[in-house]
């Protein structure tokens, strides 16, 4: 969890509500300074990265996020 706290970059912690792997985006994201968490409804392990609503909420996050 140390480790963890010493990001600093912006992050984006993405995670489907339905996934039993990847744990609680909420939990990761409150351990770094500038991280949020993002749940994808109704999305797995497997099918959370090509959902319409992860890839908008990237792109959102990344305008928010310039680097």
């Amino acid at each position: 969890e140390q480790d963890i706290a010493r990001i600093a970059q912006p992050t984006l912690v993405a995670v489907g509500t339905t996934d039993d792997i990847g744990g609680s985006p909420d939990e990761l994201a409150a351990l770094m300074p500038n991280a949020s968490a993002f749940h994808i409804e109704g999305r797995d392990h497997m099918l959370a990265v090509g959902d319409k609503t992860f890839k908008q909420r990237v792109l959102e996050f990344y305008a928010e996020n310039p680097l």
